[in-house]
């Protein structure tokens, strides 16, 4: 009886510490990356660019070291000081993103939507969305009144 009583003790006590160590090494970090930029779209590309580079290549293949590069221009972006510099860089990445969203927007929702299909508007990239299993259909945008037809 005496026995089990200081096991959970010294149980209790262990996770006691474990939690004071998180608290305190969650703070180191939070001091260490005071005045630096963090993460961004820009990161958040590079790494997953990063991770498709390193399953797609093999060991010793130039993609890998490519990858890699990646990895660590990811982590020198994350860690800088220069936050002016690094916004800039992430705006150019944004805009040059930019024309690409709806289409991405639409095909993320095609894949997670089984009740409507989601199109972009040729003229203004509005994106419509239309019930599915209609056939060809011809799709008016409520936006530019631009008319096309698609399959849905």
């Amino acid at each position: 009886m005496m026995k089990n009583l200081i096991s959970h003790n010294r149980n209790k006590i262990i996770s006691y510490y474990i939690i004071i160590i998180e608290v305190f090494m969650k703070e180191k970090l939070y001091r260490f990356m005071y005045g630096r930029y963090g993460n961004d779209a820009l990161n958040i590309c590079l790494l997953v660019l990063y991770v498709l580079l390193s399953l797609l290549s093999k060991r010793n293949s130039i993609v890998s070291y490519v990858g890699f590069g990646l990895f660590i221009f990811a982590l020198y972006r994350s860690m800088s000081k220069n936050i002016y510099k690094r916004r800039h860089e992430n705006e150019m990445f944004l805009n040059l993103v930019k024309p690409f969203k709806p289409y991405i927007n639409a095909t993320k929702r095609n894949l997670t939507d089984k009740q409507r299909k989601y199109f972009v508007c040729p003229s203004c990239k509005q994106v419509i969305r239309v019930p599915r299993h209609r056939g060809r259909i011809e799709i008016s945008c409520p936006t530019c009144r631009t008319h096309f037809e698609r399959k849905s």
